[in-house]
């Protein structure tokens, strides 16, 4: 497809404005889950291999976002720039239909939503798959641990460990102690292994057991103890059921009602990233001679409440979840149409307008009641010339 003049124009207000909101909102949370990250593997060897190849499984689900957020950002602000020029209204005045100057954003958000497709479909299971690789071999203490022989470890959350030296035939610590609280278990052999949660497995072979303040003593040939952020238990946690690494058409078909609604969460993404012109186009535009941004970023809160009501869908109870997908995805239809119908009633920028008078009105309402601060000058005595 030849592109004209407009396309190319508003494929450079929109570009540019996309590349930035998915580059910053990937960086943002990179930039968060480090310091867990972090945290996570202060014991583990080959940390910063640990960190890369977690991040890079990560980028899959950080970049959808960053597309869903980054396609409604874009043509936000390409209608924005346009209108607050004054261009929007000559090319308006030219006789051209929005569906027309509105050809190249659409064509944008039909690739995104594409991309979003192949990213929630196979790209992130893929990555969350490798993630959990990664952090399997890090519990099974594949790339070591970073503890230091002859002297105590802090574990966090009140627990310690000491051991002697390591075996590397059996792959086990020697000579360990274990301080949980007032409890010391000594034994002469254990292993220690972490998980993805910062939580710990402690296994202890052959010791006894020093009770509290009273002073008791317990043999014990096999313990094993989880570390949480709660304390420490004998009960292993339970396995989370997620279905975050199995790809989509694998899903849809499912007998599992879970595995499906799972699917249909992910396709509401792709659903989200086409009506993101739409609800662009319904609230980015300011009123005639102003420059409010209360559309934009009402738009954008309403984005983002789009994106959390997904949840309902993945977490549906029942024998079928199409049902509840059908009626966020009609919801979401609903709401754009609704905007779309009182912009075309009310003319461009109609929240904001209603927004400003809400303001103005409850600044004239403030005003009437608010006290007045009246100062009254003392009298004057009349003097004698």
């Amino acid at each position: 497809m030849r592109l004209g003049r407009l396309d190319r124009y508003l494929l450079g207000l929109s570009i540019g404005t996309l590349g930035a909101v998915i580059g910053i909102l990937m960086s943002l949370m990179v930039l968060e889950n480090i310091p867990r990250l972090v945290e996570v593997t202060r014991l583990s060897g080959e940390r910063g291999y640990i960190l890369g190849q977690t991040i890079l499984g990560l980028l899959p689900e950080y970049a959808g976002i960053g597309m869903v957020v980054g396609l409604y950002l874009a043509v936000a602000m390409a209608i924005r720039k346009l209108a607050t020029r004054g261009e929007l209204d000559v090319i308006e005045a030219t006789g051209t239909p929005p569906l027309r100057w509105m050809r190249m954003p659409l064509l944008l958000s039909a690739l995104g939503a594409l991309f979003v497709f192949a990213n929630q479909g196979w790209l992130q299971p893929a990555g969350e798959k490798r993630f959990d690789e990664i952090y399997q071999k890090m519990e099974r203490g594949e790339f070591g641990y970073r503890l230091a022989s002859g002297e105590f470890t802090d574990l966090g959350s009140g627990f310690s460990l000491y051991f002697d030296s390591v075996d590397q035939h059996k792959g086990m610590l020697t000579g360990l102690i274990f301080v949980d609280g007032d409890n010391v278990y000594n034994a002469s052999s254990g292993t220690l292994s972490l998980s993805r949660d910062g939580e710990g497995k402690i296994t202890l072979l052959d010791g006894q057991t020093l009770i509290g303040a009273d002073g008791g003593v317990l043999n014990f040939s096999n313990l094993t103890f989880y570390l949480t952020g709660d304390g420490v238990t004998t009960k292993p946690p339970a396995e989370p059921k997620g279905y975050h690494k199995v790809p989509l058409d694998q899903l849809l078909f499912a007998e599992d009602a879970g595995a499906r609604a799972a699917a249909y969460g992910r396709l509401l993404w792709v659903a989200l990233a086409l009506a993101s012109p739409a609800l662009a186009y319904a609230l980015a535009r300011p009123p005639m001679r102003s420059s409010s941004p209360i559309g934009l970023i009402a738009g954008l809160a309403l984005l983002v409440s789009f994106l959390k009501s997904i949840t309902l869908v993945e977490t549906a109870s029942g024998a079928d979840p199409a049902p509840m997908a059908l009626l966020v995805a009609g919801s979401w239809v609903l709401v754009v149409a609704l905007l779309l119908w009182w912009q075309h009633r009310a003319g461009t920028g109609a929240l904001d307008q209603a927004v400003l008078k809400l303001g103005k009105r409850a600044a004239a309402l403030i005003a009437r009641f608010a006290p007045k601060d009246e100062t009254r000058s003392a009298p004057t005595t009349p003097t004698a010339a």
